[in-house]
């Protein structure tokens, strides 16, 4: 399921791109469409169509197409790419760049910050 929204997205580079039309670029859009189904490709159309984006990108859980937060259930769905999944808020097809997915092997992890406990005060007796 992925490859059909990475060849969505790759349609949306070219459809929106502002260059002159060519017969090489309309050649790969036509390629690219073929290699979508029907009902994913008449949806995607009808969000271009309107002047949205018809596949958006996730970063960080938040959809790059209306930047609200994505749920986090369909967020962890993603990173599996066993379906498609669409935005609840702008209808966007969702991808998930793949150095989120798998992060650099030289990227360390963070360094946590100890926490300093507080002392307790010591309670004055009466004598």
């Amino acid at each position: 399921m992925r490859a059909i929204v990475e060849n969505l997205y790759a349609l949306q580079q070219l459809q929106l791109q502002t260059v002159p039309a060519s017969a090489e670029r309309d050649a790969k859009i036509r390629k690219l469409r073929e290699k979508v189904p029907a009902p994913v490709l008449s949806h995607f159309d009808r969000l271009i169509g309107i002047g949205r984006k018809g596949v958006a990108l996730v970063r960080d859980g938040i959809c790059r197409g209306c930047y609200l937060r994505v749920p986090s259930g369909t967020a962890a769905s993603l990173a599996q790419a066993k379906d498609l999944y669409l935005c609840d808020n702008c209808g966007a097809y969702l991808l998930v760049p793949l150095d989120e997915i798998n992060p650099p092997a030289d990227s360390t992890p963070p360094v946590p910050v100890p926490v300093r406990k507080k002392r307790k005060k010591p309670v004055a007796t009466a004598v």
